[in-house]
């Protein structure tokens, strides 16, 4: 009978099971403590994605080693600057953006800041100081701050912060678009001057605090759950953006006054958007990034700059987006990875981790759109190995419960079997089953027929396991039922074969070797429905001798015809019987164990007792088998006629 409520319980442990992971999964994935790891994966698809070309109009200035050692001083004398602002203004650089910070007031600060008013195009920054515990809709400054001065905020064109927010993992990929002090909104630096390039003012730009900006009417810039952009960095610091040093741009500006070549063509600079800072050895201005262990600040201000020019960003798919698509994943494998075989269900993980990492991939690359993996990944391969276990443990439970009722199937099998071997008059008996597995189809009885006759069967049911066990202890009824009527073997086998054939439900049938063994006329008489004969050596001469007959066919198939034959017997003759499982033994090579090797085993061990015999033959078949392993049950009764 159909089990409903057992199944009905397995499902529902089941869907628990399901339901446990997948909660575990969504705390994860919406608390995002699993962010380094997600970070990463992030970093893999920059690193896939590679180089994007970047806007022609940005160029990078630098003050590197070379400025330092050839200007001879640190920090730098501000008149140098006033002199790049001069050099750049002179040649109609759109603008100028300045990541130095100028908050001590030096003896040159008039001519700086006279260069600086004149330019009219210089942006200039300052520092906060970041207060992590205030609650704000945008990141949150102390009172404390590292304020530029005065007149040089007054003099240039805009002033802005250039703080970075570092992650968890400590690499730069964030910049706080505003951060909130006393009450005011302080845009980063290069923010300002890409709206600035665009004729966007800042009071016309929308904000969304916790999810975008908009410029103007068509420029969207997508912002973390914190108000930060996600910088979408180009590709490497030397392959991106191109770069001049800050020393060749000052000797190619002063060269015409001494008469000297100039290194650089200042002409290159008009109409760029030129970006000044250090990236000198030992400089603090170096930042973790996606690309590179050690990436300069300006390149950082670069990039904001040229997302805006190009109008193009990376944005972060919100914690309920992920989480759906968490789910819709999991669900999945869970759906697919439950219907199929482990190996198939890890083939299909590993097939739908591929495809779900390049959607990512292609999405990134395409829309710059950062949608989570590592928590699907995790979840999906939790969920594969969870029903895996499950359904391991399910099959062992159920692998028990049949071990549990084979071995039972195989001591009722047994009770069908005789318990003892029959005492007769001038014979000695040995007998022995060997089945492949825990119940077996052949079979053997023993028959008290009276007046010192004994009714000896061996048989072979097709088929192994418990079917042809159930069949087996049918026949071996029906036999026994049959030999009370009519002992005799050809009229028992006919008998038997009617009657398997009239009820016949199944495709099996069974061999039978049915013998009357006679100790007053020390004869055999038998008939066989199709079983292998069975090999008789005289003790004096050693000749081998078969058991056959004319007619006889398996049991069970269709009506027919059992002939019946006699043999004398003398003192010392052995008499072996066996199911097939011994002439079809094969070795590692496929060869068959066969009646030749049988007869001539038993002919050189005639003079053995009926039990040593039995061992004889069975430790031969099991040597000859060796690796390959017994296939087929095995049956074997062995008769010796006794001297007196």
């Amino acid at each position: 009978m159909f089990d409903i409520a057992g199944l009905a319980k397995r499902l529902r442990f089941r869907l628990a099971f399901i339901i446990a992971i997948a909660s575990i999964a969504s705390a994860l994935s919406y608390s995002r403590i699993l962010d380094n790891y997600e970070f990463e994966l992030l970093d893999a698809r920059f690193l896939l994605r590679g180089h994007r070309a970047a806007s022609g109009d940005i160029v990078l200035i630098e003050i590197g080693d070379d400025t330092i050692a050839k200007l001879e001083a640190w920090p730098i004398d501000r008149r140098y600057y006033a002199m790049m602002v001069k050099a750049l203004a002179g040649v109609g650089a759109k603008a100028i953006l300045f990541d130095i910070i100028l908050t001590d007031e030096t003896a040159r600060d008039g001519e700086l800041e006279d260069a600086i008013k004149t330019a009219g195009n210089v942006y200039l920054p300052f520092v906060f100081d970041i207060d992590a515990e205030a609650h704000s809709k945008f990141v949150a400054a102390k009172p404390t701050t590292s304020r530029l001065l005065e007149r040089f905020r007054i003099a240039s064109k805009g002033a802005g912060h250039i703080n970075i927010i570092p992650d968890s993992d400590g690499k730069g990929r964030r910049v706080p678009i505003y951060i909130n002090y006393k009450g005011g909104l302080y845009p980063y630096l290069s923010f300002l001057l890409a709206c600035d390039h665009l004729g966007i003012r800042q009071k016309e730009i929308s904000l969304a605090p916790g999810r975008y900006l908009l410029l103007g009417k068509d420029i969207r810039v997508p912002l973390d759950e914190s108000s930060n952009l996600i910088v979408n960095f180009s590709g490497t610091w030397s392959d991106t953006f191109r770069h001049y040093s800050f020393v060749d741009i000052l000797q190619s500006y002063i060269a015409p006054l001494s008469g000297a070549k100039p290194i650089l063509d200042l002409k290159a600079f008009k109409d760029k958007i030129c970006v000044i800072g250090l990236t000198g050895t030992g400089t603090v201005d170096l930042h973790p990034n996606p690309f590179e262990r050690l990436y300069p600040g300006i390149g950082v201000h670069a990039e904001v700059i040229n997302s805006v020019l190009k109008k193009s960003f990376i944005s972060r798919a919100s914690r309920r987006v992920n989480l759906g698509i968490l789910l819709a994943l999991g669900i999945l494998i869970a759906f697919f990875t439950s219907r199929a075989r482990p190996v198939a269900g890890l083939s299909i993980l590993v097939i739908a981790v591929l495809l779900f990492f390049s959607l990512a991939g292609a999405l990134f690359s395409a829309l710059g759109l950062w949608i989570d993996l590592f928590c699907p990944i995790l979840t999906a391969l939790a969920l594969y190995l969870a029903l895996t276990l499950y359904r391991y443990i399910g099959e062992r439970q159920a692998r028990q419960l049949l071990e549990k009722e084979l071995e039972i199937a195989r001591t009722i099998q047994e009770s069908f079997l005789p318990k003892n071997l029959p005492e007769i008059e001038g014979l000695e008996m040995a007998r022995g089953m060997f089945t492949a597995r825990r119940v077996g189809g052949d079979l053997y009885d023993f028959l008290d027929l009276g007046d010192h006759r004994l009714g000896i069967i061996i048989g072979d049911v097709s088929g192994k396991g418990i079917p042809a066990s159930l069949f087996m202890a049918k026949v071996m009824s029906e036999l026994r039922f049959l030999a009370g009527v009519d002992y005799r073997p050809s009229n028992l086998l006919s008998a038997l074969n009617s009657k398997l054939v009239a009820e016949a439900s199944t495709n099996l049938f069974v061999t039978v070797l049915y013998m009357v063994f006679d100790a007053g006329k020390r004869n055999l008489t038998f008939a066989s429905g199709g079983h292998l004969p069975a090999v008789v050596v005289k003790g004096g001469s050693g000749e081998t001798k078969w058991l056959k007959t004319e007619q006889g066919m398996p049991l069970g198939l269709v009506e027919g015809e059992f002939s019946e034959s006699c043999m004398e017997l003398e003192r010392g003759d052995t008499v072996v019987l066996y199911t097939d499982g011994v002439t079809e033994a094969m070795d590692g090579r496929g060869q068959m164990y066969g009646l030749d090797r049988l007869s001539g085993l038993v002919r050189k061990n005639r003079y053995a007792s009926a039990e040593d015999l039995l061992k004889i033959i069975r430790e031969d078949v099991r040597r000859f088998e060796a690796d390959a392993g017994q296939h087929d049950d095995i049956t074997i009764l062995v008769m010796k006629v006794l001297y007196s």
